[in-house]
């Protein structure tokens, strides 16, 4: 039986077709702007470009790391430690955009092509996505269900980076055009929050020399559905300290030997650096866990402990 498929962008209206001629001349002067070497890279950010799915490896029953390889030619994804690439795909009649943070490459390109699988240049990428199927409850999550239902070989589209955050290494960062150093980074990472936080403690325990130190609580309802487990225990291994990661579980199971509940003041308190000059906390996760509950017991509101002079908070939408 011969099946075919129908992809039908839409009716442009006025007001699409501006923001199209707009868009179109953003990528001309981006183009022309751009520094030597920049033909390699990939991400542009008023431009959507194809990527293929080469690949789909399965973390756990529903999480998902996915292979996109790039366009021929160009084998630099271009995206900065910590940013966001978006990810769109062309429905019947609208473009459905998410934005995922690449859990590989976490290394800066080198020069030329990199063969380092941790660096960009190989002309790939990944993404971890955890699949929220469709239930009573809930109708799932549009996007990572079609990353789920693709074929391979599949394309989508990609255009970035975004975020106003970007690590250069031992312990600088680029906020909001402002450039920061900290010795000490704290993360409080819930759910799949927990990838933007991972792609900062990848790049800070691979790159030789970053002396950086990372304390981290993760919350997950699971132990499934801890995101990356397996790196980020060798991570801890293999950091001799300079990484501590404590994970937070609301319905672990019998045999779980950690902390149960949700984050709380106390939990900050007792697995996060102290609030001092060079120490940094980040939060990503969901709404609840940042505005109920990390963002409280940071700012003092909740508890005796303050973290409000020396540290600095990114709430959930810029992390």
């Amino acid at each position: 039986m011969l099946i075919r498929k129908e992809c039908v962008i839409g009716v442009v209206t006025d007001k699409a077709a501006a923001f199209m001629k707009k868009n179109a001349e953003e990528a001309t002067k981006e183009k022309a702007q751009s520094q030597d070497g920049g033909d390699k890279l990939v991400l542009q950010k008023h431009r959507w470009v194809p990527v293929k799915l080469i690949n789909r490896k399965n973390v756990s029953e529903d999480t998902r790391t996915y292979t996109f390889g790039l366009p021929d030619g160009k084998p630099i994804l271009g995206l900065g430690t910590c940013q966001h690439v978006q990810l769109g795909f062309h429905l019947k009649d609208q473009m459905l955009i998410r934005s995922y943070t690449p859990t590989r490459p976490v290394l800066p390109p080198t020069k030329g092509t990199s063969k380092d699988h941790d660096a960009d240049g190989d002309g790939t990428f990944d993404v971890t996505v955890k699949t929220y199927f469709p239930n009573n409850d809930q109708p799932g999550g549009a996007m990572s269900n079609i990353l789920d239902c693709m074929t391979i070989g599949e394309e989508i589209e990609i255009r970035g980076p975004t975020g106003e955050i970007v690590y250069h290494g031992n312990g600088k960062f680029n906020i909001s055009g402002k450039e920061q150093t900290f010795s000490r980074v704290s993360l409080v990472l819930g759910g799949s929050g927990f990838t933007p936080g991972y792609s900062l403690i990848a790049r800070i325990l691979l790159s030789e020399g970053d002396g950086t130190e990372v304390r981290v609580i993760d919350a997950n309802k699971s132990e499934q559905d801890i995101l990356l487990r397996d790196d980020l225990d060798k991570f801890v291994d293999e950091g001799k300290g300079q990484l501590k990661v404590t994970h937070v579980l609301s319905h672990p199971s019998k045999e779980w030997k950690g902390i149960k509940g949700h984050v709380n003041a106390d939990i900050i308190r007792e697995n996060l650096f102290e609030p001092e000059e060079g120490s940094a906390v980040f939060l990503c996760g969901p709404p609840a866990m940042i505005q109920k509950a990390a963002l409280p017991a940071l700012k003092g509101e909740s508890s005796e402990i303050s973290f409000a002079h020396h540290s600095l908070y990114v709430r959930g939408q810029s992390c």
